[in-house]
Parts: C-alpha cells; sequence; structure tokens
C-alpha cells in the first residue's frame, strides 16, 4: 500500500500498477489499521457499467492485510528496513532530543539508521567542526548534506538502493528537498522554514510510499516536533542504546539502571568520554520520564 487518504487507499500490484482500494467492512470491524508499507490482498476495481466508481475511477477492496516485518507508529509505516534520520543544522535548529526518541523507535524494530545532517550550507566549517566534536562517539552513520548545493546526495542516493527506506524528522529539516535531489522526477513540494516560529512549515501532507530508481522505495512522511515513548518500559530502555552493549553486564549490580548505581559500567564509560556524555544525558532523561521521577 502506497498511500492512504480519505478512507481510500492506493495499492501498487506486483507489475507497478496502482488500484485506489477501499478496505473490507470485515478489517474496519476489527480495527485493523493499514500503513503506507503494508502489503495486502486486494480485488482490483470492477470494470463496465457497474462498477463503483470515487471521482470516475474504478474503486477495489483490500480484503486481507498481511503480516508486518516492523511497524513504526510515528511516522506510522510498515515494512520498512531503515531509517533515514533527517535534521537541519539551521532553520530549524537541531532538536537533538527529538531525534532520540526516533531512533529508540528505530531500535524498537531493529531498523538501520542513517543519521542525515542537513542544510551545512547555513553553518561554518568552524560550526560543522564544532557539532562533529560534540557528537563524538556517535553509534549511528552520519550523512552530512545540502539539497541545495548538492553535496552528499550521491552518497544518500547509494545508502537507498535496494531497500525500503522512510525519511523521517522535523517540518523544515528538509526531508523533501533532499528526496527531489536524490531523483528529481519526484518533484515533491517543499516549503520555508518560518522566521517567527522558527518552525517549518507542513508541505508533505500524507505519508506516502515512492519508488526509486533504478530499484528501491522510500516513504517521505509529514514532519513533526513531539514524539510520545508509548510502548516502552524503563527496564528496556538501556537496550535502546547501542553504545551501551559491550557495557551490560559489567556494572556491579545486575539489575543495573545505570543511574546512580555505584559501580556502573555505563555510567562510567560516559564519564571518560568512551560513550558520548550528550547521549548518556539523554537515556537518563528518558529513564526520568518513563519512571516519572524528576530530575
Amino acid at each position: 500500500m502506497v498511500k492512504a487518504a480519505g478512507g481510500f487507499f492506493t495499492v501498487r500490484d506486483t507489475e507497478g500498477r496502482v488500484h485506489l482500494c477501499r478496505a473490507r467492512g470485515r478489517l474496519k470491524k476489527r480495527g485493523d489499521s493499514i500503513l503506507v508499507g503494508d502489503r495486502v490482498k486486494f480485488q482490483p476495481p470492477a470494470t463496465g457499467e457497474g462498477a463503483k466508481t470515487q471521482g470516475g475511477a474504478g474503486t477495489g477492496v483490500i480484503e486481507e492485510l498481511l503480516p508486518r516485518r516492523s511497524v513504526l507508529l510515528c511516522p506510522p509505516v510498515a515494512n520498512i528496513e531503515q531509517v533515514v534520520l533527517v535534521m537541519a543544522l539551521k532553520k530549524p535548529a537541531p532538536d537533538w532530543h527529538l531525534a532520540g526518541r526516533l531512533l529508540l523507535q528505530a531500535e524498537q524494530q531493529s531498523l538501520s539508521v542513517l543519521c542525515c545532517l542537513n542544510k551545512i550550507d547555513l553553518v561554518t566549517a568552524a560550526e560543522i567542526e564544532a557539532l562533529s566534536g560534540m557528537l563524538e562517539p556517535f553509534p549511528y552513520p552520519l550523512l552530512w548534506s545540502s539539497a541545495k548545493e548538492g553535496v552528499g546526495i550521491d552518497r544518500l542516493r547509494e545508502k537507498l538502493r535496494g531497500r525500503s527506506s522512510v525519511f523521517a524528522g522535523p517540518s523544515g529539516a528538509g526531508k523533501s528537498s533532499l528526496l527531489n535531489a536524490v531523483q528529481p522526477g519526484l518533484s515533491l513540494k517543499t516549503g520555508e522554514v518560518s522566521e517567527k516560529a522558527g518552525r517549518g512549515r507542513h508541505t508533505t501532507r500524507h505519508v506516502e510510499l515512492l519508488a526509486l530508481e533504478p530499484d528501491g522505495f522510500v516513504v517521505d512522511t509529514p514532519g513533526f516536533f513531539k514524539l510520545s515513548l508509548t510502548g516502552l518500559v524503563p527496564e528496556e530502555l538501556g537496550a535502546l542504546f547501542p553504545e551501551f552493549a559491550s557495557y551490560l553486564g559489567r556494572c556491579s549490580f545486575r539489575n543495573c539502571n545505570h543511574i546512580h548505581e555505584p559501580g556502573c559500567a555505563v555510567r562510567e564509560a560516559a564519564a571518560s568520554g568512551a560513550i558520548n556524555p550528550r547521549r548518556y544525558e539523554q537515556y537518563r532523561l528518558f529513564w526520568q520520564e518513563l519512571t516519572g521521577k524528576e530530575r
């Protein structure tokens, strides 16, 4: 399924043809939510004078929702392999807390991650150097890009090749602009960042699965500014920070929360710089949020 809008679903068949469909009533009764990226069984639109129409086009019926390999709730998308987290370096300023929440989602689903730091044309070389130092060490690959100047586009195109990916990040980060640079024929709508609010305007209105040449798929999504930690429990949090992996089990206490316990290998690694201190601080804030404890 490649697009959903107004109760209608656009389905691409195995030959690349698209069909406008509705969901079978029993799927609605069960409360099954059909997401972009879902694999479905469907009846194509009927033909002839008796065919039901929507805007003059025949409407098919989605009969069955097939099992998912992965699912994200925000942005809502299924069966993707890779999350491309897009953060602008300016206009709007990067929201690392939101980025951390998106990364937790990706880890929950065991998805590959590429962090794309966009709009490098808006910052100086000294600012890039300072930011590079702030992010080291970082557990995910970084791609520095500028859709405007074409920086990093070839590498991004290669990272998308042959995979199903989703672009996620706040409004104004440049997700649609990057995709237009990767494949100009997409002609996705782009917009400017509000000078007053310091945030991007929503130009992408719907989650949509797009075919890439020569092969691969990518989901363009509307931006957002908030993301809850729904479904997470504190005991799972440490396992969702991949840089903690080599230290888990080395703490003095078996059930260490890595917050205040003595002999905590994770805290010691953060203090020494072996784990990025800012990433550890993010972990601590998330843990407090999940446990309801104040800082």
